[in-house]
């Protein structure tokens, strides 16, 4: 049962008020409790377009030590164009895991097996119980295969409905057998809910496969790729409202699969549509290729290449290892560098204007750079301050 206006006058102040101070709200009775908490409120908080613009995150992370890790932040505006000086410390306690996917304003992740959502804006986090454990897809023995387990995060703005996705794959190197089996988990009032097995709509045509970590969602349908053997790798979406499965071949290029290394294929958005972005060619060419689903009915692909004015290609044609991670809602995409080095930087590319610019990231610990090993992740949400108020903290 949806909570109405208290008041409106009460209505119209706490709409334009930030997340931090709602969670602080929430304290003064259990009406305005209830109130912020409902569904009612969540959508006249995120109907007014007075949010604060986008915010840069880096994420650090010791590969040697998975509990010493930080995410550092900074409001853009208070930056040129050229250089971003990172000073907010958001560290969550006992964050551990590496950031899987962002959804807007919130930033997901697995800690201890345990997939989780947090909120930069409110500090507030969200864990998810483990999803159970199959009793089909049985861990190989050491050097006889591999089992992958990843978490797919995605939000349904019409249904305000949060979802987590765990696809279980497997394949047994001697007898070349894959497996694979899938599971739901909807976000209810109270941060409730249960894991559910889930089967795909047209068995038939959606094959076993072995997951590829980092998702997207768009409109409400979680996007992911998959290996269905060595050669072949395909599209799988989740429709949220509806709780279907699909599987959507990916295109073929000169003959071969459009795959090269896993590493070189990053899933975006652009445009609306679900996007890969291949970057096989941009150290030596200078040169993007981006494929889009026209339409996933009939499996119909459209390519667009983007080559680096020449001036350009000195920004990428160098030692420094980029991969792709996401794009703003305005078309930009940041390519950033695999690992941390000092002047650290990172690339923004304008894939409307065909235009890439370098930024400098001042004010980052000097501890981090004598790192051996470590994990950094650069990203810009579109949206830091969206309400998700079921969340607690686990």
């Amino acid at each position: 049962m949806e909570i109405p206006p208290m008041d409106v006058v009460t209505d119209e102040i706490l709409t334009k008020l930030p997340a931090k101070s709602l969670m602080r709200f929430k304290c003064v009775s259990k009406l305005w409790s209830s109130y912020i908490s409902s569904r009612y409120f969540s959508s006249r908080f995120h109907s007014f377009p007075s949010r604060p613009r986008p915010r840069l995150y880096m994420c650090l992370r010791d590969l040697s030590d998975h509990h010493n890790s930080v995410i550092l932040s900074l409001a853009p505006e208070t930056t040129s164009s050229s250089c971003f000086v990172v000073d907010h410390d958001l560290t969550i306690p006992q964050r551990g895991g590496a950031i899987l996917q962002y959804l807007p304003g919130f930033i997901c992740y697995t800690f201890w097996g345990k997939p989780r959502i947090y909120n930069p804006a409110t500090r507030h986090l969200v864990t998810f119980p483990a999803a159970i454990k199959s009793n089909i897809i049985i861990t190989p023995p050491p050097g006889e295969g591999a089992k992958v387990v990843s978490y797919y995060f995605g939000h349904d703005h019409v249904s305000d409905q949060y979802v987590v996705v765990c696809s279980t794959g497997v394949r047994t190197r001697f007898r070349q057998e894959m497996r694979s089996e899938h599971r739901v988990f909807f976000l209810e009032a109270g941060g409730r809910g249960i894991w559910k097995k889930a089967a795909p709509t047209c068995p038939a045509d959606f094959r076993p496969h072995i997951p590829v970590k980092g998702g997207v969602c768009i409109d409400g349908v979680i996007y992911y790729l998959g290996w269905t053997d060595s050669y072949n790798s395909v599209l799988v979406s989740f429709h949220i409202r509806s709780g279907e499965f699909k599987m959507i071949q990916v295109p073929r290029r000169d003959g071969d699969e459009l795959r090269s290394r896993v590493t070189d294929v990053s899933l975006i958005e652009y445009g609306g549509k679900v996007t890969l972005i291949v970057q096989s060619n941009l150290r030596e060419k200078g040169r993007l290729d981006l494929w889009a689903v026209e339409d996933a009915g009939s499996n119909k692909w459209s390519r667009k290449t983007l080559v680096l004015q020449p001036s350009q290609l000195h920004l990428v044609n160098n030692d420094t290892i980029f991969k792709v991670n996401g794009t703003t809602q305005n078309g930009k995409v940041f390519l950033i560098p695999e690992n941390l080095f000092s002047p650290f930087h990172i690339l923004c590319y304008d894939l409307q204007s065909n235009d890439m610019r370098k930024i400098e990231i001042k004010g980052v610990p000097d501890h981090w750079f004598s790192k051996d090993k470590m994990n950094v992740i650069v990203t810009l949400m579109d949206h830091s301050e969206r309400l998700l108020n079921v969340m607690h903290t686990g």
